[in-house]
């Protein structure tokens, strides 16, 4: 799933911007609501206004869960993103290498997929993989097309797409497939181009209102959440984004539908729903969490806690942001597993 998971806008702009209307007044009497178009401000006191104070998320988890850790040294993956488990083996989208790699249950690669090309079955920057109705799709973003493989990997056919120019280092990074085939796709990026999609007829066709964030499938409905909220100060010309309301939301083509609110500013990069409960990856302060969350919104329980690692390179986000992509998949409450792909790890974490 991917599930998928490119910020235009520099990390530090984010992260200044996040620490300058962190400490805004709380309004928690009114329930808040998705906006159907991007708000326009007139000052950045005129959006301050609109903030409200931060939720405390969980500081600790439990020792339930063994946690392994797969790094490129053992995996040979060079930048993982999306990621799906079936039958004890986990299928990887190398972004860099533009192949799909099969790793056994000790995270050692035991098949490689594809390579860099147009041709079938190969490749251009994979970022989502997921298993729908006894069939792999792939998201082959880089050739503007879904491909779609047997359980053996060999190719079965292809649903491609015009594609949609984003700014830098945007693209289409989630994906999920609902009961009919439909293909939806959803992009993290600062334009006004920030929506979830569905394509027909090799057309890209928007759902409104407009979201930037991630999707996942259940009971062959897709589900969506908001990732960062979006905003125009005095022009359109002027774009941020910020964390912020954040939602859970069910999708259609006819439109997103608000289930729930999420924890005020709680960020998710990827989420999964498995037995009516959502297991989401929260980027909350850029604390990142694994928690279970109810299908109403309530926080219900920490999986776990990322401790942040002051020997990190953090170098590397003059090539990818700091807090993306991390992508999630989730076969039970005893087997979970979350990619950090800035960080070139999976892990796997094992319920005791």
């Amino acid at each position: 799933m991917l599930n998928r998971k490119r910020i235009a806008m520099p990390v530090i702009g984010i992260f200044c911007i996040t620490l300058l209307f962190s400490a805004c007044g709380a309004k928690k009497d009114k329930p808040r609501t998705l906006p159907q178009t991007i708000p326009i401000y007139k000052t950045e006191e005129e959006y301050k206004a609109q903030c409200a104070e931060t939720a405390p998320l969980f500081e600790s988890h439990p020792d339930d869960y063994i946690v392994h850790q797969w790094t490129e040294e053992q995996t040979g993956i060079s930048r993982p993103y999306g990621i799906c488990v079936v039958d004890d083996y986990a299928y990887v989208c190398d972004f860099d290498n533009s192949c799909i790699v099969k790793l056994d249950m000790e995270g050692n690669p035991v098949a490689s997929y594809g390579e860099q090309g147009t041709e079938e079955g190969n490749f251009s920057n994979p970022t989502a993989i997921t298993c729908h109705d006894g069939l792999f799709y792939v998201l082959d973003q880089g050739n503007h097309r879904v491909q779609i493989f047997d359980m053996e990997m060999s190719y079965q056919r292809e649903e491609s797409y015009k594609p949609i120019t984003f700014d830098l280092n945007d693209y289409f990074h989630d994906m999920a497939v609902d009961k009919d085939g439909t293909i939806y796709l959803s992009v993290w990026t600062n334009s006004n181009l920030c929506a979830v999609y569905y394509i027909s007829d090799e057309r890209l066709m928007a759902v409104n209102p407009s979201i930037s964030g991630c999707l996942a499938e259940y009971q062959g409905e897709i589900y969506a959440m908001n990732t960062f909220v979006h905003y125009l100060i005095q022009s359109p010309s002027s774009k941020f984004m910020s964390m912020g309301a954040n939602f859970f939301l069910k999708c259609t083509p006819a439109g997103l539908e608000q289930l729930a609110e999420l924890p005020y500013e709680y960020t998710p990069s990827d989420f999964c729903i498995v037995d009516d409960m959502i297991y989401a990856i929260s980027l909350h302060g850029y604390e990142r969490q694994i928690d279970r969350i109810t299908m109403d919104g309530q926080l219900d329980s920490a999986v776990h806690v990322f401790e942040t690692s002051p020997e990190r390179d953090w170098s590397k986000v003059t090539v990818e942001p700091a807090t993306f992509p991390f992508y999630l998949d989730v076969v039970d409450d005893d087997h979970i597993y979350a990619v950090d792909s800035l960080w070139k790890t999976i892990y796997y974490f094992e319920k005791r």
